[in-house]
């Protein structure tokens, strides 16, 4: 499984648990049904840019770690960013395998 994939299943249950949050919020302050139209919309467009922001940068960084592009990292500020994700997915790559190790020995 990608990072990608484990990040967007992480954020859509986030996102999913806090819109149903508001939803449950607004409704139990007895707010006007209008006041919680709109702050409903505000949590779906907000959790919307979120995502999207998200995909935005997954493809940044896909295509600089594809092409190894160290220049391109360098002009966006965003060298040591990618150099710290590419060791967490190594290490998470090794703790799935520990894990799958560990839930196999039991």
């Amino acid at each position: 499984m990608k990072l990608w994939d484990r990040v967007q299943r992480g954020m859509e249950a986030g996102f999913d648990a806090a819109i149903a949050a508001v939803h449950t919020i607004t409704e139990k302050a007895g707010e006007g049904i209008e006041l919680t139209r709109l702050r409903r919309e505000k949590a779906r467009l907000e959790t919307q840019v979120t995502r999207r922001l998200a995909e935005l940068g997954n493809k940044v960084f896909e295509s600089i770690s594809a092409s190894q592009n160290d220049e391109l990292a360098k002009q966006l500020g965003v060298k040591e960013m990618v150099f710290d994700i590419a060791q967490n997915e190594a290490r998470m790559v090794d703790v799935d395998m520990r894990l799958k190790k560990e839930m196999k020995d039991r």
